[in-house]
C-alpha cells in the first residue's frame, strides 16, 4: 500500500482536479472524502452544496461567514467524526505515513487520530485567500499561492514556518509549451484572437448568447458548456467557422493557450491555471465567500472584471482584447507548479 494518501471532497471538480495533479507527480493513492461515508449522506451533501450555491446564495454567505465562527467548526465536527468513521477504519487499515488534503474538510477529521496513527498532514490551499476552516494546528505544512495568503494564514495563528508560498497544483498539460499554429490548425481555426468561455460542471453562463453574436465574426469562441443541454442546442443551431463548443475538454490547456481572455466563474484551480497562463478573467457570476475573494484580489491587481449585465460584458471583452499584450508582459502575480518543492517535502517527510 502507498505510504501517502492524498484525500479531496468532490464539492465541484476543482478540489478533485487538484489532488490528481499531486498525486500525478508522486506514488499515492487519492481518495474522495465523501467516498467514506454512507451513499444516501453523500449525494445529500453534494445535492445541498449544488442547490444553496446555485439557488441559495444568501444562505450560503450567511453559512460561509457563520463557518468562521470556532463553535459552529466544534459543533460540525463532532457531526462529522460519526458520519466519517469509516475513513478512520480506513486509516487504520493502511496506515500512511503522509496525508494531503486539497479541501479544508479532510484536515479536522484527520486531527482526531493523526499522533495516534503518526500521520504527517500536508494542506494544500486550492483558494486565493484563507478563510478560517482551512485553518487547523494540526497540518504540519501548508502549501499556499502567493504572499497574501499566506499571511491569511499567519493572522489566524499559524506559525510562518509551516508556510510554503507561490506553489499551486497544475496538471501537466498547463506547464508545457505550445505552437499557435500548430493548435489553429487542430481546431482549424483562424489567425484571429481567441476568447474561451468555461463552464463549471453545470453549465451556467449568464450573457453568453449575446456576447457570441457580437464577436463571432472578430474573434474565435471556445466554449465549455458543462451539462447545459439548452446551451448545447443552441451551440449546435448556430454553428460557424469561429466557434467551437465542447461539454467537456480534458486538453483544455490549449485552448487557455490559445485564448487571451477566459470568462467563468473564479474557482480556485481555474484561476491558478490562468494565473499560470498570464490570462485575464472575466467572472459573470461567482459563489458567496471564497470564490468571492479570489474574484476580489483578481480585480485589485487589474487582471479581472466581474460584469453584471450584458453590455459589461461586452465591454469587458472589448478592453482585454485591447489590453492582453500588455497584461502578459506585465503580469502582476506570479505562481509556479508545485510539483519540485512537493516531491521535496514528500520525500523528506517519508525519510524523517
Amino acid at each position: 500500500m502507498n505510504k501517502v494518501l492524498i484525500v479531496y471532497a468532490s464539492f465541484g471538480e476543482g478540489h478533485k482536479k487538484a489532488a490528481y495533479a499531486l498525486s500525478g507527480s508522486i506514488e499515492s493513492t487519492c481518495k474522495d472524502l465523501l467516498d467514506f461515508t454512507h451513499p444516501i449522506i453523500k449525494k445529500i451533501y453534494s445535492l445541498s452544496y449544488m442547490l444553496v450555491t446555485q439557488h441559495l446564495s444568501a444562505l450560503w454567505r450567511i453559512t460561509f461567514f457563520i463557518a468562521k465562527g470556532s463553535l459552529f467548526s466544534f459543533s460540525i465536527n463532532k457531526v462529522h467524526k460519526f458520519i466519517f468513521f469509516s475513513l478512520f477504519r480506513y486509516l487504520k487499515e493502511t496506515r500512511p505515513k503522509i496525508v494531503v488534503v486539497t479541501h479544508f474538510f479532510p484536515s479536522s477529521l484527520i486531527s482526531i487520530v493523526k499522533e495516534k496513527f503518526n500521520i504527517k498532514l500536508i494542506s494544500v490551499v486550492t483558494d486565493l485567500r484563507v478563510h478560517p476552516l482551512w485553518v487547523d494546528k494540526c497540518v504540519d505544512t501548508y502549501f499556499v499561492a502567493l504572499s497574501i495568503t499566506k499571511n491569511d494564514l499567519i493572522k489566524l495563528g499559524i506559525d510562518a514556518n509551516k508556510i510554503i508560498s507561490g506553489y499551486v497544483p497544475l496538471r501537466e498539460g498547463f506547464i508545457k509549451n505550445y505552437s499557435v499554429e500548430r493548435l489553429r490548425n487542430k481546431f482549424k481555426v483562424g489567425a484571429r484572437p481567441s476568447i474561451i468561455f468555461v463552464s463549471s460542471l453545470r453549465g451556467r453562463f449568464p450573457f453568453l448568447k449575446v456576447s457570441i453574436e457580437k464577436f463571432i465574426k472578430k474573434f474565435n469562441i471556445f466554449v465549455i458548456y458543462g451539462k447545459n443541454n439548452e446551451l448545447k442546442q443552441y451551440l449546435e443551431k448556430n454553428r460557424s467557422s469561429n466557434l467551437r463548443a465542447f461539454s467537456f475538454y480534458e486538453e483544455i490547456w490549449e485552448l487557455f493557450f490559445l485564448s487571451s481572455v477566459i470568462i467563468t466563474k473564479p474557482g480556485g484551480l481555474t484561476i491558478f491555471e490562468g494565473i499560470y497562463n498570464r490570462k485575464p478573467f472575466i467572472f459573470t457570476h461567482y459563489i458567496p465567500g471564497q470564490e468571492k475573494e479570489n474574484m476580489d484580489l483578481l480585480i485589485k491587481h487589474g487582471i479581472a472584471k466581474f460584469v453584471r449585465n450584458e453590455s459589461e460584458l461586452i465591454e469587458a471583452i472589448k478592453y482585454f482584447g485591447k489590453k492582453s499584450d500588455d497584461i502578459r508582459d506585465n503580469y502582476p502575480i506570479k505562481i509556479e507548479d508545485i510539483r519540485l518543492p512537493f516531491i521535496e517535502l514528500i520525500q523528506k517527510l517519508s525519510n524523517a
